[in-house]
């Protein structure tokens, strides 16, 4: 789903916006470059679980006992105030507006007639109080230093989005459409992150936080480290989940496009004028990728070719492509230089986050604590069931050793 995949992570998950997969890029993986995941995942982000689940108790197992499903909470009204943030309230209407919207679009993704159990619900509301209260966090410090982003530079930010990964704005918002986003919601999510990246270029300079950022990449290597990657173009005849009664047609089309290749025609005009994929505006290039992050098919193929050479056809699950590498890159590490941007973004999250004065009212501090202890017994809960079904294999295994051992002399 291209982009899409990012903005609903972005809508349930965290402020932070994520970049996604290009059209031939397998869905739900997030491998990236070293480079692109050298800052930790700032402490407060949590992803909200898809739905509870109720685990089938394995044979033999011990009982594992099931917690009951808890009542609601008793309403609170609209304009109680939730937490104040050094001060400045986060009402429960401000926080219940959120919290719906992402309901919403969660429920779409479970089957019809399900109900979202109110663990689950608390969950949201956790991960959306976690969400606002960064957002406050941030403004404020804008504040301080009189720094202010215009809806254009958020604007800017969504297109080069978008552009990088094969897409219109158009299709953009037909996409988040389908998950009860309007195009107002995606600029929300996006701000945090060009507010974010206008803080750190202006803190940058800052010879104090030079050094702890230097500090940081020095004393943190492994984050820095980028495997090898390829640059290629492509040519695709088909799309994504291409049925097998549509392949033959397109293999017919890629041939011909590969006769024009071998008769000498410019690999890009090709791909302008005849690929399927988004890239072909860019005359199929697909950029950088390391290994993970594409159909197995088309990573194969690209990462055995050379520096300037073209496949022939390939299948993969999208259809036919025929691929040019342009570029490598060989293992190594991202420069300082390069890096410095993404360190002083996280040091300054992680600054401001510790000199915040957060403080919950007494209800919701309670009902994030049980929340949180829910969670804590769910994963407890899972961890056990996975040890026991684990112990059953190796019982079983043990047992199927045995049994060949004690067969073998009879069959001798």
């Amino acid at each position: 789903m291209r982009i899409l995949l990012g903005l609903i992570c972005i809508c349930i998950m965290t402020v932070a916006f994520s970049g996604c997969d290009d059209e031939t890029q397998v869905e739900d993986q997030s491998a990236a470059p070293a480079a692109e995941q050298a800052i930790p995942q700032q402490e407060a982000d949590s992803a909200v679980p898809v739905a509870e689940l109720v685990p089938v108790q394995p044979t033999g197992a011990e009982p594992v006992s099931v917690q009951p499903e808890e009542p609601a909470p008793i309403p609170m009204a609209p304009d109680a105030v939730v937490v104040t943030v050094n001060g400045t309230p986060i009402t429960n209407a401000v926080i219940l507006e959120e919290v719906n919207k992402r309901v919403e679009v969660m429920k779409q993704r479970m089957p019809a007639g399900q109900e979202m159990p109110e663990a689950q619900k608390q969950q949201v509301r956790m991960s959306v109080e976690d969400m606002l209260v960064q957002k406050m966090v941030l403004e404020q410090e804008l504040n301080k230093r009189s720094i202010t982003i215009s809806d254009e530079k958020v604007m800017e930010e969504i297109v080069k989005i978008a552009e990088t990964n094969g897409q219109s704005l158009d299709q953009v918002k037909a996409e988040i459409a389908q998950y009860g986003m309007t195009f107002d919601d995606l600029k929300s999510q996006v701000r945090p992150q060009v507010e974010m990246m206008a803080l750190a270029e202006a803190c940058q300079k800052d010879p104090q936080m030079q050094a702890e950022a230097k500090k940081f990449y020095d004393e943190n290597p492994s984050y820095f480290q980028v495997p090898e990657q390829v640059q290629a173009s492509h040519i695709l005849l088909g799309k994504r989940g291409v049925t097998p009664e549509e392949k033959p047609e397109y293999l017919e089309k890629i041939k011909d496009v590969e006769a024009k290749l071998k008769a000498g025609e410019n690999f890009e005009d090709l791909a302008k004028a005849y690929s399927t994929c988004p890239s072909s505006e860019k005359g199929g290039d697909l950029g950088f990728f390391g290994k993970g992050l594409m159909d197995p098919a088309f990573e194969k193929a690209a990462f055995e070719l050379e520096v300037g050479q073209t496949s022939g056809i390939v299948e993969s699950s999208f259809g036919y492509h025929i691929i040019k590498v342009t570029d490598k890159q060989e293992a190594g590490t991202t420069p300082f230089e390069e890096a410095q941007e993404k360190i002083t973004s996280y040091l300054l999250q992680k600054q401001m986050r510790e000199n915040a004065t957060i403080e919950y009212s007494e209800a919701e501090q309670a009902m994030r604590q049980k929340a949180q202890q829910q969670q804590q017994m769910q994963q407890q809960m899972m961890q056990q069931i996975q040890a026991q079904m684990a112990q059953q294999q190796a019982q079983q295994a043990s047992q199927d050793t045995a049994t060949e051992s004690a067969a073998q002399p009879a069959e001798e």
